[in-house]
């Protein structure tokens, strides 16, 4: 039997990092005793982009900026206004005005600046960027200048699925949006092979919404470079808000992942989505982001016996 060591929930004074939880010893919802959910939620705002946020941050700061500027969806805002407060400087946070997201008034309770505007995401992160460059301030969107720093936030998703395990698993599953997560925690995987720690690298499981994702998309349909889509195609809705794109600002990254580990990838419906995330609450009594409950189905198509870390996110408050 595998010893799987479980992280503390985290207290506003700890840095960001989440449990290594077997299914099994829990409400065993997906059946497989092989399943080990590695479970975000725990973190300050309940998601992975509190490993990231804390760095841009501190980061910001060190760099003497007094602001610190995000486009979001919802979840990256949060989080980013929670540390901003936290430390002490002011947050700027980016939302498209159509944008269903449930954290709008959480954001602004952390004292940031909201701006709206009636543009798609992608727009979003460039009117943001731009406006970054207008006015000083330190610019945390996907894509930026210091995105350096959220493949460095992710990669320590990996070292602690090795850690807690023991080993480095069979597949790693991960919900896609902009690919970023994805190659993170690749890159955390590649560093400790490279270092001699681990024997290997897990092969990769990519799940997104049907709705449309250039990740996703490509790799489905056999190309090597990752395909814009039409912006026109794509399909928004409350569910697939955190995976939706027709950029991925890091989705080349994440297609190679794909091809060099094996992977596999596929889309998920939001009914599909919404049920899984359902069972974890009902079934393992874990609060999970349909969103990223979608890893979860993904898993169970490809993965098989095979040993594998599922990447969750907790809902969004």
């Amino acid at each position: 039997m595998v010893s799987v060591k479980k992280m503390e929930i985290e207290t506003e004074d700890k840095p960001p990092g989440s449990p290594l939880i077997r299914d099994f010893d829990i409400g065993n919802y997906l059946g497989n005793s092989n399943f080990f959910l590695k479970y975000e939620g725990v973190n300050p705002t309940g998601t992975q982009k509190d490993r990231i946020s804390k760095k841009h941050v501190e980061n910001a700061i060190e760099k003497g900026y007094s602001e610190i500027s995000v486009a979001t969806c919802g979840n990256y805002g949060a989080s980013i206004a929670y540390y901003a407060r936290a430390m002490g400087i002011k947050a700027i946070v980016g939302i498209p005005s159509e944008y269903s997201n449930s954290r709008y008034a959480e954001i602004a309770a952390y004292g940031a600046e909201v701006i709206e505007k009636p543009l798609k995401y992608e727009e979003m992160v460039e009117y943001i960027r731009d406006e970054a460059g207008k006015n000083g301030w330190y610019d945390a969107s996907p894509g930026s200048q210091n995105r350096d720093l959220d493949v460095a936030g992710y990669s320590e998703i990996a070292y602690e699925i090795y850690e807690q395990l023991g080993f480095a698993p069979d597949y790693v599953s991960v919900p896609v949006g902009n690919g970023t997560t994805m190659y993170g925690i690749y890159y955390g995987f590649l560093k400790l092979m490279r270092s001699g720690r681990s024997d290997k690298i897990p092969s990769f499981i990519a799940s997104s919404t049907d709705g449309g994702n250039p990740v996703v998309y490509s790799f489905i349909n056999g190309f090597r470079r990752v395909v814009e889509l039409d912006q026109n195609s794509i399909v928004e809705t409350h569910s697939n808000e955190p995976l939706i794109a027709y950029r991925s600002y890091d989705g080349q990254k994440a297609l190679d992942v794909l091809y060099k580990t094996g992977g596999k990838a596929s889309y998920v419906s939001d009914e599909d989505m919404i049920d899984m995330a359902r069972g974890f609450r009902e079934v393992d009594h874990l609060s999970v982001l349909p969103a990223s409950a979608s890893a979860a189905l993904t898993a169970l198509k490809y993965a098989g016996n095979k040993s594998c870390v599922i990447v969750l996110t907790g809902s969004d408050k």
